[in-house]
């Protein structure tokens, strides 16, 4: 694996209650995470030392927080950050301690505000959704956490879900995957829709085939009430013709539905 570009800070306290830093970025044209709840972080610079360096400089430049190396508590594996555009950035996360939530002193062109989050937020499986982003993927859902106006997705969460091992104890993401597929085309089939091929490989990805109009709303009602498929998906898209959903290995599986209202 290649050396990582970028580094963010997981800055994490004990005290008074487990909690962690988190930032809503600036939104910037052309900034693949403009708006996004985040930690800390960016790309290395030319005159970092290393990595750590990296996270720590990033830390103090857009929180003003200054910490010490010996503050570290964990290398994380190096994550890969998807962009809407461009060749993915692999980033390296590094877990810090701090004795108490620190004061921000915000850089209000790299962020617009900062929050404590309550480890046991992050953890509390009730909260974790499909959710629509506001002004982006209308027929699209990402898992995720309600933080008030941007809900917390994206890379951040799927780094979160790692770091706290939320991802269902034993389970292989591939199957986790297509047993969130197999929900779904369980559901359609309970409303109406009849199956008229089983799922098999189709250029790589798994596809079944049903007969009908998929019912956008209702299969987004029921997987919004529903905690278990985020932590199962990385994201869901519906439309009357069609579904597909993507596993925690961004594996596809797509439902086509034939004989429906096609675009």
């Amino acid at each position: 694996m290649k050396e990582p570009e970028a580094a963010v800070a997981i800055l994490r306290t004990r005290a008074p209650g487990e909690s962690v830093l988190l930032i809503r970025r600036a939104e910037r044209e052309g900034d693949s995470w403009s708006g996004h709840w985040s930690f800390p972080g960016g790309r290395r610079d030319a005159g970092d030392a290393d990595l750590i360096e990296t996270a720590l400089r990033e830390l103090e430049e857009e929180c003003g927080i200054r910490l010490a190396r010996d503050h570290m508590e964990a290398a994380l594996p190096p994550t890969i950050a998807r962009r809407k555009v461009g060749r993915f950035l692999l980033v390296a996360p590094f877990v810090f301690r701090a004795p108490a939530p620190l004061a921000t002193t915000l850089d209000h062109s790299e962020a617009v505000e900062a929050k404590w989050i309550p480890l046991s937020v992050l953890r509390d499986p009730e909260r974790h959704r499909l959710l629509p982003i506001p002004g982006r993927y209308g027929e699209v859902r990402f898992p995720g956490i309600e933080l008030g106006g941007m809900p917390l997705w994206g890379f951040t969460y799927r780094l979160i879900t790692d770091w706290l091992e939320l991802v269902p104890s034993g389970e292989e993401p591939r199957p986790a995957g297509f047993e969130a597929a197999e929900s779904l085309l369980a559901f359609l089939l309970e409303n109406g829709l009849a199956l008229d091929c089983a799922w098999r490989e189709e250029n790589g990805t798994t596809t079944a085939v049903v007969k009908g109009t998929i019912p956008v709303e209702a299969v987004f009602g029921q997987w919004a009430s529903r905690a278990s498929p985020a932590l199962r998906v990385n994201y869901l898209e519906v439309r009357p013709d069609g579904a597909r959903l993507a596993g925690l290995a961004f594996e596809e599986y797509v439902i086509r539905a034939e004989g429906g209202d096609g675009r």
